[in-house]
């Protein structure tokens, strides 16, 4: 053993070490496929005992989703929380169609229950300077911008010469449901 190279009896250790390895690789990959085997056994039984996805399960979540989404921009319609943002658009809107903005007044926001919600009501009184064809842009831009508005008390002035117009506007906020007392005091 002397004229043995340690070369080769270093190569032999390590193909050894190796054959070794692999072999409990072997068993263990042997092991799991038994495991996978039960796990699959299990998910035929669930699938025979709760039965196929109905023909239109995706369809139902791709409506699901649609009215989610639609839930979702009905939410964002009602996100005005502060007044300034509320009255800076206002303002923004009647400078865009052609409109001299006389004053703006924020009044107290109100509770107002309309069918099964109520809502917190911010009314904001508007005095514009302009055409009555601005006018109308005027709601008609501001309501694209703002769709919970209604535009109430109109009132236009000196239609021959300068035309001056006082609008009442209620911007209805957070929509929460009527609570059984509330119904019982309004009804």
């Amino acid at each position: 053993m002397a004229t043995t190279r340690p070369w080769i009896i270093v190569a032999v250790v390590v193909a050894a070490g190796l054959v070794l390895y692999f072999a409990g690789q072997g068993v263990r990959y042997w092991q799991l496929t038994g495991d996978n085997s039960a796990v699959r056994d299990d998910i035929a039984r669930l699938e025979r005992a709760t039965g196929p996805l109905p023909e239109g399960a995706s369809d139902q979540e791709t409506k699901l989703d649609a009215k989610i989404s639609q839930l979702e921009y009905l939410h964002q319609l009602f996100e005005y929380p502060a007044t300034d943002t509320l009255m800076s658009i206002v303002s923004e809107t009647a400078g865009n169609s052609g409109l001299d903005l006389v004053s703006m007044t924020a009044e107290d926001v109100v509770i107002e229950p309309r069918g099964a919600h109520q809502y917190r009501v911010r009314p904001i009184s508007v005095v514009v300077n302009g055409p009555t064809s601005n006018v109308r842009e005027f709601l008609s831009a501001l309501y694209e911008l703002v769709p919970v508005l209604v535009a109430s008390n109109a009132r236009m002035v000196n239609l021959d010469t300068s035309p001056s117009t006082q609008i009442q506007l209620r911007f209805y906020l957070s929509p929460e449901r009527v609570t059984e007392e509330i119904e019982e005091t309004s009804g």
